[in-house]
């Protein structure tokens, strides 16, 4: 939703809604969520609700339209996570010469950028892509071009170090980047077998195009190619192109020297304006005019231009070549009221004028407004904070943080992630780089990720036991482990349970597991007790059904002596649940009544002293005599035994 004029009203289709109200709620992350309500007031009486029925209710669930969770995009969201994790990583280490690294980074970005475009006109091409699937992908491409437009520019006036601050050859580079067409015409037009080049109709406005361009070795080649190319007038035109200065950031010659070169060519071709020795010809005329920054012929040309920016860079190129950085935005505000675009600026034309004024806050301001889901803004931030350029900022403006700003943005961009099924671990990232808000807010978005897998709930534990939320990881294994256990998985409840380290958790389903035993006879997923290890000191019960479990196992192998000596042991603690009593009392019987000798008179002094305790329990009822009898016949046989022992001695 947007506010002021520009606000959306979205139509509710449901009936019961019109007639009773609608209320809304925030679901977790991105969404509202909207259902039928009828307003009370304290003052009336509480009540059925006059729309109450038995039919049933729609809710309808709001959330913005996610562009970036597009199948093409998303490769673009997970590419682009990468970069920025890797600049963390590079800043943490501290780069020997943090302006390339972090120039490259931005680089890195733009590629992304591009290839994303690439993939959507690959997209759109396909003749399986419907009409309303080709409008939307043609409305991510205007998109996504305005943003590697805005990023590239915002690269070589904020990130990159411009020797010397003579800012036109990286303008150039950057017009001839965005508005590839006239190169790409002379290409075809060259590679035509017409003898008679200049016929074509698109002859001209390439010449003139790749002029504004500053491309003077293709403009040469085509006039090279026109049927009168050796006539005078077209030879001195081939004279002037190849005489005319240029400066580059490989030149070398200094500024002042290029300036002094610039002056004495320009000069000299005014002078041959002015002795009409281009007259014969009105395009040659046209263009001697043009290199000398000529009002009217740059009046008749302007309307060629795409954007003001082009000719912008066309007309610096001929009239201002060593035009300074923070020159920049008088000059473009020139171009814009020369080609009468004052009041009809686009929002990409807005960005572009704030950067070249270096208006970095209308820059952020301009790129959160764009519909690309916040992007943008975010990395564009995070990278300018990083050069320093925001740090600047925290003079010129009282209580502004640099610091905050970012984090506001990755904030923000990552719990926005963080609502997607499968992107959610894309969004955590961010936030492990926020500071000071970064923790508690993952903290408090693990608890709300929806999981519906084992794999995902093990990836959730993962993620906050990776950054100390222990609180969130034992809850999330509690969910999981309820839900085994409703399923009437106790094994896997255990499982969860045990990684959770809840102790109470634990014992409920240790006693589980012990009154299924009384019911069934047999233990459950005794691989997993057989396994328990040191996770059974997680509570008493668990260390009760483990041992218990052990007793079993050394009985099923024929060792008496050693499941007797842990049953006394168990006998003996204090973990014994009530009402297992009667089981392990019964479990004595049969090692008491063995042939060979199990317990010595201790034990068997231990079991009667057991007896004597809970002789009231009612399961023991029935077996009270049989306990008695086997453990006189035991103690009688331990005492001879020890006797006879004393005796040998």
């Amino acid at each position: 939703m947007e506010s002021g004029n520009d606000a959306k009203t979205f139509l509710i289709p449901n009936n019961l809604c019109r007639r009773a109200g609608i209320a809304a709620s925030w679901r977790p992350m991105n969404e509202i969520c909207v259902f039928p309500y009828e307003k009370r007031s304290f003052k009336q009486k509480d009540g059925p609700s006059n729309f109450a029925s038995d039919n049933h209710s729609s809710i309808f669930n709001i959330r913005q339209n996610i562009i970036l969770f597009h199948p093409i995009l998303r490769k673009l969201v997970n590419e682009s996570n990468g970069t920025f994790l890797a600049l963390q990583a590079s800043l943490s280490n501290k780069p020997a010469d943090l302006k390339v690294e972090i120039l490259n980074i931005s680089r890195q970005y733009r590629s992304i950028i591009r290839a994303c475009l690439e993939n959507l006109q690959d997209e759109v091409a396909k003749s399986t892509v419907s009409s309303h699937e080709r409008s939307e992908l043609h409305n991510y491409i205007i998109i996504f071009y305005s943003i590697e437009c805005i990023w590239h520019l915002c690269e070589i006036l904020l990130i990159d170090v411009i020797p010397g601050n003579i800012v036109l050859p990286y303008l150039l580079e950057w017009v001839r980047f965005h508005f590839p067409k006239h190169e790409r015409n002379a290409a075809l037009l060259l590679t035509n077998e017409d003898s008679k080049l200049e016929l074509q109709e698109e002859y001209w406005p390439t010449v003139f195009g790749n002029l504004l361009q500053g491309r003077i070795k293709i403009v040469r080649t085509f006039l090279k190619q026109h049927s009168a190319a050796d006539t005078p007038v077209f030879q001195l035109m081939q004279h002037v192109l190849k005489s005319m200065p240029t400066y580059g950031v490989v030149s070398n010659i200094s500024v002042n020297e290029f300036s002094l070169q610039w002056r004495h060519w320009s000069m000299d071709l005014q002078q041959k304006i002015d002795s009409k020795q281009f007259i014969s010809n009105h395009q040659l005329n046209l263009l001697a005019k043009l290199m000398v920054g000529e009002e009217e012929a740059w009046a008749e040309i302007q309307g060629k231009c795409e954007a003001w920016y082009e000719f912008l860079a066309g007309w610096l190129l001929y009239t201002e070549p060593t035009v300074k950085t923070f020159e920049l935005g008088q000059f473009a505000k020139h171009s814009i009221t020369k080609m009468r675009m004052r009041h009809n600026l686009t929002h990409l034309d807005r960005v572009l004028l704030a950067a070249m004024e270096f208006d970095i806050f209308e820059v952020i301001k301009q790129t959160q407004e764009m519909t690309e889901n916040g992007w943008f803004v975010t990395h564009l931030t995070d990278i300018l904070y990083h050069s320093g350029r925001l740090a600047s900022l925290e003079t010129e403006v009282q209580g502004f943080s640099a610091e905050k700003l970012r984090e506001s943005f990755i904030l923000e961009y990552g719990t926005f992630m963080a609502g997607h099924k499968s992107l959610w671990q894309v969004g955590l990232s961010y936030l492990d780089h926020c500071p000071k808000d970064g923790l508690a807010t993952l903290e408090l978005l693990l608890s709300r990720i929806p999981f519906d897998s084992e794999l995902k709930a093990q990836k959730l534990v993962r993620e906050a036991t990776n950054r100390g939320l222990k609180n969130i990881a034992k809850y999330i294994c509690k969910v999981q482990g309820m839900r085994a256990l409703k399923r009437g998985c106790l094994g896997n409840a255990l499982t969860w349970a045990l990684k959770s380290q809840d102790g109470p958790f634990t014992s409920y389903l240790a006693d589980k597991f012990l009154k299924e035993y009384i019911d069934s006879g047999e233990l459950d997923s005794t691989d997993l007790l057989d396994n328990l290890g040191s996770c059974m000191l997680v509570s008493d019960r668990l260390i009760f059904l483990g041992k218990y479990n052990e007793f079993h196992k050394l009985y099923q192998a024929g060792e008496y002596k050693e499941c007797g000596q842990l049953l006394i042991s168990l006998l003996a603690s204090k973990i014994v649940p009530n009402y297992f009593w009667s089981v392990l009392l019964s479990e004595s019987i049969p090692l008491l009544e063995s042939e060979k000798l199990v317990f010595s008179s201790n034990d068997t002094f231990t079991i009667i002293h057991c007896l004597e305790e809970k002789e009231n329990l009612p399961e023991l009822s029935d077996k009270l005599d049989v306990l008695r009898l086997a453990a006189a016949r035991n103690l009688s046989r331990a005492l001879m035994y020890e006797a006879q022992l004393i005796v040998n001695k």
